[in-house]
């Protein structure tokens, strides 16, 4: 009986703006039929006034409706839109991509990393390949390397080789023979390895090369889903980027095209330029509602850095693992201090020639903050540059703020 009794309420909840609609017109037509029957029979102007009674209670009931059921309605779309309870399910098994890297720094070795945190990773882009201007392929730092393959394949860990740019000569972006020539060759890389998609990586392509970028992209995807394979693309954001950096990625139609987008937001500060944040976290976040006007959340991947760089007083900076970075602290006896604006850690040291260092790096703690906004901002999951470089505290960070699965075999 009560849900019976209820039943016309929540009628009336839910069509509140086609009954408020339809109350105003049946208000205001005797309105207009008594104005109009006062001009056409009667040119005495002190009729209209006699009737001015009405035409204030119309205008009394009119605002009353408006007030109370039309202003009320838009305002509960309003609550709906901001409010605590998300408008779509919570992902609660985020995405992990690791980048892997052939080559060797001190103490962090991308193939060791994939084998003891391979429970927490679903992807791993190796760097393996270049494409040349004239539409070829080429290996990169010794190139394919079966045992990484085979050891992600043989636990379900998707193998996606990235694939960056030749940046000294955009042919493959502007002749469309090259593209095809680009396209065809990486499809059959594809093949022959039996990857399970490709991360495409192309950096500093000038913004004229927009339209051609989007072709290739356009094909590859359009060849590699034919084979039911993936196709994710690596893009600089675009706030406080320069625009001959970013300028040559079109988000909404590159996000229709892929699957998945990985974001770099690391390197707001970099080798080449004055000290700072890697990726401070008021940026971040910028970049991360930028995107979401353009491309879905569930196609976004948040580039996390787990790096440093060393400036000295004059020159470029020398890149540090988040690992070196704290060890190289402890060795100079340096106290790390914390940036609440930036959310990261930072330090200064004195080398042997009395030369002051500024360091700047990402940590467990700075990322923490990062992974908060992928759960904000409900984002698919992350993406690691790069394997190896992390402290172990690095992947309980991941885990606890992901909540992600361990697999158990």
């Amino acid at each position: 009986m009560f849900l019976e009794r209820m039943l016309p309420v929540q009628i009336f909840r839910d069509n509140r703006r086609l009954i408020s609609l339809l109350l105003v017109v049946f208000l205001i037509l005797p309105f207009l039929v008594i104005s109009t029957t006062v001009i056409v029979y009667s040119a005495d102007t002190d009729k209209d006034h006699n009737i001015s009674w009405l035409k204030g209670i119309l205008l009394i009931i009119l605002s009353f409706i408006i007030n109370n059921f039309v202003e009320k309605n838009k305002e509960e779309s309003k609550d709906n839109k901001i409010g605590d309870e998300p408008l779509i399910d919570i992902n609660t098994t985020r995405e992990i991509l690791g980048f892997h890297v052939n080559w060797l720094t001190a103490e962090a070795n991308s193939y060791e990393s994939l084998k003891n945190n391979w429970r927490n990773i679903d992807m791993v882009a190796p760097f393996w390949y270049t494409v040349n201007p004239d539409g070829s392929i080429e290996s990169r730092y010794g190139g394919y390397q079966y045992e990484v393959n085979s050891f992600a394949s043989n636990r379900d860990i998707k193998v996606l080789p990235l694939i960056n740019n030749n940046q000294r000569n955009n042919m493959i972006l502007v002749d469309p023979n090259i593209r095809t020539k680009a396209v065809n060759n990486i499809v059959n890389l594809v093949d022959k390895y039996d990857f399970d998609g490709v991360n495409i990586d192309f950096e500093f392509i000038p913004p004229w090369t927009r339209n051609g970028y989007t072709a290739f992209i356009k094909e590859l995807s359009s060849k590699l889903r034919r084979r039911d394979k993936l196709i994710t693309i690596s893009v600089f954001p675009k706030i406080d980027v320069p625009l001959e950096l970013q300028g040559a990625y079109d988000y909404a139609t590159l996000g229709s095209l892929v699957d998945r987008i990985v974001i770099m937001t690391y390197d707001n500060h970099w080798s080449g330029g004055p000290a700072g944040p890697i990726a401070p976290i008021n940026w971040v976040e910028e970049n991360i509602k930028y995107a979401l006007e353009y491309i879905p959340a569930d196609k976004i991947l948040l580039g996390i850095a787990n790096y440093g760089y060393d400036w000295p007083p004059v020159g470029a900076a020398r890149d540090l693992s988040a690992k070196k970075a704290l060890e190289l602290a402890h060795e100079k006896g340096a106290e790390i201090k914390w940036s609440e604006k930036f959310q990261s850690p930072f330090y200064y040291y004195w080398d042997e020639q009395g030369q002051k260092h500024e360091v700047w790096f990402e940590s467990s703690s700075s990322m923490a903050f990062k992974l908060d906004l992928v759960n904000k901002y409900n984002l698919q999951g992350i993406a690691i540059w790069r394997l190896g470089n992390e402290t172990d505290h690095f992947w309980h960070t991941v885990m606890n703020k992901l909540r992600e699965s361990n697999r158990t075999s």
